[in-house]
This record gives C-alpha cells, structure tokens and sequence, in this order.
C-alpha cells in the first residue's frame, strides 16, 4: 500500500534523530523533555512523513528509487568513492546529531542564538524538507547512489526546481542542517554543518562527472542552469 509505506519511510532516520538528540541530552543535563529537541522532532518527523507519503503516492516512481541503500545494487556501476563516500556522510551525520546537545548541555562552545534566529532556524528546516522532498517528486531519477540508469531511460530534468539550480535535492537537505542548527540553538554545529556543505560540494563534482558521461545533454544543462546549490551564486 503505497501511502502506508510512504509513512513507515523517514521513520527509521527521524527515530535515530530523536535517540542521538535526547540521549545524550537525558544522561549529561537530565533534559528527557528538551523542549526544542521535541519540537524539532515533532515539525521535521511530521513535514517527512507528508512528503513521504505524497512522493509515494503522487510519485511512485520517485519514491521507488530513493528506497534502495547507500550501495548501488550489484551491476550498477556505482563508483567506489561514492559508495565509500556515503558511508561517510552517513556516519557524520549520526555525529553531528549527537554533538547538538553535548555542545548545548555541556561544552557550550559558542553563546546560543537569539529567538529570531532559532525562530528562522525552524523556518529553515521546513522550507529544506519542502524544497528536497518537491525535488524529489520532479525527478525519478534522484536516486541516493550514483550509479548508471540508462537502463531505466534517464534523462537529463530541467524542469521545476531544476530550471533555478542543478542540485535542489541537496539544497533542501542544507537548509535543513543549517536550520535544525540554529533551531536547537548550537552555532558550533551551524559551523559543524560546513561539513556537510564540503561533502555535498564533493559528491556533485563526482556526479556530475558521472553524468556528463553517461547523458549527452547534461553538458548543455549545466551551461544554462549554472548554479549548482544557489541560483547565480554557487
């Protein structure tokens, strides 16, 4: 049943989210009902599981091709960097989820930010999963490994959010790591958040590279949509 399994998803990431935020905020500060944390989870879990469920229902194809694991199924000549690479960014987000309220509770690196800021925060993290989640709906293609679909008959997608930049699946997951920083009230993890930004950098020379070779046309996308994350900037 596509909108049951649109639902059950995200929740795998938003249960992880919700351990490595309030674990280690219950044992340093006895913080079990972090107010922010909860909120967080509670905006974050309810915007994925409805975009889960509309990609599921309203995209199927869409949501098929996110479904499979950081590894490309065998013959789908993923390139090892990417594999190896995911793994990574896998791993550094479980980190960074945990050092939000190690740095909030105890090592208090920075001063937090002010309401407005942790107010735009939370505006930031929904405005991600709505942008990522729309990418995702406006092409079936933007699977989570980089691998050959040719197969599958992709084509190079310059409609939609893809006419304004190359990568808006990725834009979205930034405002959403940038958002849920500041949102939580952590500037260190905004700053730990560049991490994410210098692998997304990464991993879109890669995939590029990737699609230059494999899709004739997307030489001549990218000449016409230059920004990669931005529009016009970056």
């Amino acid at each position: 049943m596509p909108l049951l399994k649109g639902l059950l998803a995200p929740l795998p990431f938003i249960v992880v989210a919700g351990v490595l935020l309030l674990a280690p905020a219950g044992i340093l500060a006895g913080a079990w009902t972090w107010p922010r944390a909860w909120g967080f989870l509670a905006a974050f879990g309810l915007s994925s599981l409805a975009g889960s469920a509309t990609l599921a229902v309203a995209a199927p194809a869409s949501f098929k091709v996110r479904q499979q694991g950081l590894v490309a199924a065998k013959g789908k000549r993923q390139p090892l960097i990417d594999a190896v690479g995911s793994v990574f960014y896998a791993l550094y987000t479980m980190a960074w989820f945990a050092f939000i309220p190690i740095d909030v509770f105890r090592l208090r690196l920075l001063p937090p930010p002010g309401a407005a800021l942790s107010a735009l925060g939370a505006a930031a993290t929904i405005a991600g999963v709505a942008v990522a989640y729309a990418a995702l709906a406006q092409n079936r293609f933007a699977a989570p490994t980089i691998h050959d679909q040719t197969s599958e008959g992709q084509r190079v997608i310059d409609t939609g959010l893809y006419a304004l930049v190359r990568h808006p699946f990725y834009a979205g997951m930034l405002l959403v790591y940038g958002g849920a920083a500041l949102w939580l009230g952590s500037y260190a993890a905004l700053i730990g958040a560049s991490g994410f930004l210098a692998m997304t950098l990464a991993r879109i020379v890669i995939e590029e590279a990737y699609l230059r070779q494999t899709l004739p046309a997307y030489a001549g996308y990218a000449r016409r949509v230059r920004g990669r994350l931005v529009p016009y900037l970056l």
